[in-house]
């Protein structure tokens, strides 16, 4: 899972157990299913925390845990505090490869009081699929849902999208590459926007409608978009 940031002095730290929460989830119009039966073993959100060995002058606190948020797979923090998590449910068994029939959400997280847990979720979009990582800024929110790059607009941030969201990139293997899918979008300091890119297929990147010839290759490798200009580009393969 992509690092996050301790907002203010605080490690975030969100468990999953079998247990109840406190904040109803709303769920997708097919019900959210979990293929893992075993349930012997694992600790509760409590006995996790318990069970973190800190170094001295860190303090942690139970931020979230199911059913608030399930299966995440990334995640950010905005310049509130807040923090954002993609939830993944389409990604599935291997004769499956991912469920359609589902879709993932981004969940945004808030802790009003400064006590260290969140207490309050809203659900910003929930009409992903294979989605895998999150990036905030230029008035909106960009994620990859290969075989796209999107941008979702919310110019007045209130946390609701202005509209569709609109496909700045597409070409990414959605299929053979299963588990290394594109992900990890992470601003740099240079002000592009950086992703990842994993081994087990080759995908063919470019702005919709471009021609094969239009396309940049990417295997295995870093890449980054630059959000004014537009630009896509490799940065390293191997």
């Amino acid at each position: 899972m992509k690092r996050f940031s301790s907002y203010p002095i605080y490690i975030w730290l969100i468990v999953l157990s079998g247990l109840s929460g406190l904040i109803p989830a709303q769920e997708s119009k097919k019900e959210i299913y979990n293929t893992e039966k075993k349930v012997e073993g694992f600790l509760s959100p409590q006995e996790s925390l318990q069970a973190l060995k800190l170094p001295r002058g860190f303090h942690a606190t139970l931020f979230s845990a199911e059913p608030d948020v399930r299966q995440p797979i990334a995640g950010t923090t905005d310049s509130k505090g807040r923090l954002w998590i993609c939830e993944n449910y389409t990604y599935s068994e291997s004769k499956v490869n991912f469920d359609l029939s589902l879709h993932d959400r981004i969940v945004i997280f808030e802790d009003t009081d400064q006590d260290g847990r969140a207490d309050s979720r809203k659900i910003f979009w929930d009409r992903a699929q294979r989605l895998t990582s999150i990036a905030i800024g230029f008035d909106g929110v960009y994620v990859t849902c290969a075989p796209q790059l999107l941008f979702i607009p919310d110019r007045n941030h209130d946390d609701v999208p202005d509209g569709p969201a609109e496909v700045l990139l597409d070409g990414w293997n959605d299929d053979a590459v299963r588990h290394n899918i594109v992900n990890g979008l992470m601003w740099g300091p240079d002000g592009w926007l950086y992703g990842r890119h994993g081994i087990m297929a080759t995908s063919f990147v470019g702005q919709p409608g471009a021609t094969p010839s239009q396309r940049t290759p990417i295997n295995c490798g870093i890449w980054r978009y630059h959000p004014i200009h537009r630009k896509f580009e490799v940065v390293c393969h191997g």
